[in-house]
């Protein structure tokens, strides 16, 4: 398409990357957060927030196995996403910009 905005290889889903991640992290932080500070489970702002960040903390739930079921707890697969999540988006924006893999030298990084 002659004009348009987008090169043959430019992928305008790859500007989601930053948002989306921006959101989990939001969203993984404000879970930490809520659980240790010990958030009553059955206010619908908590369950809604749980229900969101489930699918997230789902792999690394393991890591809890110690933890109490309710209280002040400091749920380390929570705190594992938070630093896993940004290096996961770093290395998909990589995967997607492959000029970047290729450039050897800052003035061939054309961004």
């Amino acid at each position: 398409m002659k004009g348009s905005r987008y090169t043959q290889r430019e992928r305008p889903w790859r500007r989601w990357i930053p948002f989306v991640t921006g959101g989990m992290e939001a969203v993984l932080i404000v879970r930490f957060l809520v659980r240790l500070l010990a958030a009553r489970p059955d206010h619908p702002v908590i369950q809604t927030l749980y229900q969101l960040s489930a699918p997230l903390i789902a792999p690394l739930k393991p890591l809890d196995a110690q933890q109490p079921r309710f209280g002040a707890i400091m749920e380390l697969s929570t705190l594992t996403m938070i630093g896993l999540v940004p290096l996961l988006a770093y290395l998909l924006w990589l995967l997607t910009h492959p000029a970047l893999l290729r450039a050897t030298s800052d003035d061939q990084v054309a961004s």
